[in-house]
């Protein structure tokens, strides 16, 4: 989840980049007349096994899955190498733009802040974006984490907010605007029936035996058979407010999908395109819209991210340390790594779209981020917001393509609000302040210290 080039990195990739070559845009605007003053990148793991085990994969599908090479929802070496090339690219992108030092890496060590929260595939993909993107070997990659728990984890108040208690929910609410958006479960089935049929017939095809292999007796668990109920969820937890019924099975059978696309395996047992790869994701985005893009939920659950976001270019902006911000105000290089449903969230909140080539709108990639860049005015000195969605196309996550600058997988969003004007999507900060302030709920931030850099890179649990 508009294409601009940047022409000097020609240069700079001529120079690094590996001979295999594929691309990656960079929204920039050539002499532009502003200067990039910090980046913050907020952005989902890379790609990861399957978070479903195997043998709970087994009830639904008639023959035997591919395993992955690592233990359920670790990061894969394939999600490693994809990331080393993001932080390459994005090296490449910030010494071209002169906000990292070409020859001076434990200077641009000290500018940079890595934070992820505390699952070992959103560790791992800070650590290895860190890798790629300070060359310098004699430099420990030093990511800022609670302590990586297994299977997950619920410690960090910036993502965890409702675990954490740093924000509460009323369910009820919820509840009540996701009916009045959505309407019933039925309509929502009925709205979605092409992308359940096609899972169906990937898990169970027409004609084939009806039981699974684990059990040969047993027929197989259809996911798509029961209906779609918004409900409550009898224990709140960020992103799972409402219950889903039906929507929440079939993404559960489906979720090795995306993953084995982009990992280079035989995805859906060799039988999809790319296009229905893409086409199935659909549901995924609507179980975000439902659970973590509504206007109550976005706000509940992504005001402390989006404080934290605010305060981190503050400290920039005015040379403060802020408490309640992502590193200091020598941290010119930001990135913070965690799920896909916490993306959803600050987008939601924000009121953020976007549609990438290959992509369905708003999909949040593995790997992909939203991008918040604080620029200066050289004429006039004020300082301006610029935010956009990037990454990796699928197909460059297959390839395991490094990255140039012309890619269309990069894209400037419009802020509701905000941007200058149809031509200028650039947010005043002065604006983005108050944009910002009016969108998330005080009482839903912390202003707690950052937890310490753990080592690593994390450990697979099984």
């Amino acid at each position: 989840m508009i294409k601009r080039m940047l022409a000097v990195l020609g240069l700079v990739l001529a120079l690094s980049a590996p001979a295999r070559i594929s691309v990656l845009a960079q929204t920039v605007i050539p002499n532009d007349n502003t200067v990039l003053k910090q980046i913050i990148i907020f952005g989902r793991h890379s790609i990861r096994s399957s978070t479903v085990p195997l043998s709970a994969l087994g009830q639904f599908a008639v023959r035997d899955w591919p395993a992955f090479e690592v233990p359920a929802g670790c990061l894969t070496p394939n999600g490693q190498t994809a990331e080393t090339y993001l932080g390459q690219y994005f090296r490449q992108y910030l010494t071209a733009e002169g906000l990292l030092a070409s020859n001076n890496d434990q200077q641009n060590a000290a500018q940079s802040y890595f934070r992820s929260n505390c699952i070992q595939r959103s560790f791992n993909t800070a650590y290895y974006f860190w890798e790629g993107m300070i060359r310098d070997q004699g430099l420990t990659p030093v990511v800022h984490s609670y302590a990586i728990e297994a299977p997950s984890c619920s410690a960090d108040p910036v993502f965890a907010t409702l675990e954490t208690g740093v924000a509460r929910v009323n369910p009820e609410i919820a509840l009540s605007q996701v009916e009045g958006i959505y309407n019933t479960g039925d309509a929502m089935k009925e709205a979605c029936s092409a992308e359940f049929s096609l899972i169906l017939n990937a898990l169970q095809p027409p004609n084939s035996s009806s039981n699974c292999p684990q059990e040969s007796s047993t027929p197989c668990v259809d996911p798509t058979a029961g209906a779609i109920t918004f409900s409550t969820n009898s224990k709140p937890a960020t992103g799972s407010i409402i219950e889903l019924g039906a929507l929440e099975a079939t993404l559960a059978a489906a979720d090795p999908f995306v993953m084995q696309y982009a990992d280079n395996m035989t995805t859906a047992w060799g039988e999809w395109t790319p296009e229905q790869v893409s086409q199935h994701t659909r549901l995924l985005d609507l179980a975000f819209a439902i659970e973590d893009r509504t206007p109550y939920l976005s706000q509940v659950q992504s005001s402390n991210a989006a404080s934290h976001v605010l305060r981190t270019m503050q400290n920039a902006v005015h040379g403060y340390n802020l408490a309640g911000s992502f590193g200091n105000a020598r941290s010119k290089m930001v990135v913070v790594i965690s799920s896909d449903n916490y993306v959803a969230g600050l987008a939601g909140l924000l009121n953020l779209h976007w549609q990438l080539s290959g992509y369905q709108p708003d999909y949040c990639a593995p790997g992909g981020a939203l991008v918040f860049e604080l620029r200066q005015s050289k004429q006039t000195r004020r300082y301006l917001v610029r935010i956009y969605y990037t990454a990796q196309t699928f197909d460059q996550l297959r390839s395991l393509d490094p990255l140039t600058q012309d890619s269309p997988a990069t894209m400037q969003l419009f802020v509701p609000g905000g941007s200058i004007s149809a031509t200028n999507l650039d947010v005043d900060f002065t604006a983005f302040q108050q944009l910002v302030k009016n969108a998330i709920n005080p009482n839903d931030v912390e202003f707690g210290p950052s937890p310490a850099p753990l080592p690593g890179p994390a450990a697979c649990q099984q």
